[in-house]
């Protein structure tokens, strides 16, 4: 009887846990945020990534710095964040929005909301040192990366990164890397370059070197 008292025992407290498991909500979900109309917004190359929270664009032929509205660079696990941030803009083009003190960015073509997503995959804060047009739902996009441990909020990654150093960065050799030239100048340049408008021809940075091409000071190539 005893015996049987204490099985019946276990399987209720299985059951009861089972069901709280399966009940469990987060607290935070993923608001709605409409995309503005893009008639009026340039659309930018990407030049250059400083961190999550500014980069460099070329408008008119003119690099142009811009700061992410409502996006505080993370100050812990800035290797990782730069490998998601390259990963989201580099290469790409971008719209600016401009509202007024504000400036957000979509990447272009698909009008992903850039501030949004750096926020939403953990890799920066939200700032609510001055109110802006999207401070309640930048907030909530904080608060759902932190319920799910993403980017800097995971506190098992940095757990592991002070037991295990990352491993060096595999660099690639001169020999796999692309850069271009133009038909008359003697610099070589990144795909993004402004200077490439008339003239873009492709060759190894090897052969750039040998040719005697100098890299070119706006878009710093390797």
């Amino acid at each position: 009887m005893k015996n049987k008292n204490i099985f019946l025992l276990f399987v209720t407290l299985t059951v009861l846990s089972l069901c709280t498991a399966s009940s469990y909500k987060f607290n935070s979900e993923l608001p709605v945020i409409e995309n503005p109309a893009f008639s009026d917004a340039p659309l930018c190359p990407v030049v250059r990534i400083i961190d999550c929270g500014t980069i460099i664009v070329d408008i008119n032929n003119q690099e142009v710095k811009i700061e992410l509205t409502g996006v505080k660079p993370a100050e812990k696990y800035n290797k990782e964040t730069a490998v998601f941030i390259e990963n989201l803009l580099k290469g790409e083009s971008v719209y600016v929005v401009n509202e007024p003190n504000q400036k957000y960015v979509y990447r272009a073509p698909e009008s992903f909301f850039v501030n949004a997503e750096i926020l939403r995959q953990g890799y920066g804060r939200a700032d609510e040192t001055t109110p802006f047009k999207y401070l309640a739902e930048f907030k909530q996009l904080q608060e759902f990366a932190k319920e799910r441990n993403k980017g800097i909020w995971n506190t098992a990654d940095i757990s592991q990164s002070v037991r295990t150093p990352p491993a060096a960065p595999v660099l690639p050799k001169e020999n796999d890397i692309t850069v271009y030239v133009t038909k008359t100048g003697k610099k070589y340049h990144l795909a993004t370059c402004s200077y490439l408008s008339k003239s873009s021809i492709p060759i190894k940075l090897k052969d750039a070197k040998a040719r005697g091409y100098s890299p070119c000071s706006k878009c710093n190539p390797p």
